[in-house]
């Protein structure tokens, strides 16, 4: 028993002081937009552009031409996601830069990181379980 913890406490403490280091780069780390404010997300109508995958960007396909985002005040969505309209809601998570998005009865939810927000462009980050990639969504407003 004793030489067993003696082989043991050294490799925690080592372990336990591998720790302070400084952590390494993170594989799926993305810009953060800055100053997101709640109410320059609301009552714009944001139409789907284009996508950004490893840093190419891909246009959309035909049948996602008319797709757009409004997001209401009452965290209620407006969404047309492949010509068809889609009922949801939202929420705006402002630790992290975050729009939750959630189906109808909030069984199944998308979490998107707001890469950039400007008047004109809206850029938010998912993970794509069918590629298992970060993709970029690009949205122009009003379009």
């Amino acid at each position: 028993m004793k030489k067993i913890l003696l082989i043991v406490l050294p490799f925690l403490l080592f372990v336990g002081c591998g720790s302070s280091t400084p952590p390494m780069d993170v594989p799926f780390s993305f810009p953060v937009a800055q100053d997101i404010e709640y109410e320059n997300l609301i009552n714009t109508k944001w139409g789907l552009k284009n996508y950004i995958i490893d840093g190419q960007s891909f246009p959309i396909e035909k049948k996602r031409k008319k797709d757009y985002y409004i997001f209401k005040k009452n965290n209620q969505k407006e969404e047309v996601l492949y010509g068809k309209k889609v009922k949801g809601s939202w929420e705006f998570l402002p630790h992290g830069k975050f729009i939750m998005l959630y189906s109808e009865k909030k069984d199944v939810y998308v979490p998107a990181r707001i890469t950039e927000l400007t008047n004109d462009n809206l850029m938010i980050t998912i993970f794509d379980i069918n590629t298992m990639k970060m993709v970029t969504l690009l949205y122009k407003s009003n379009e």
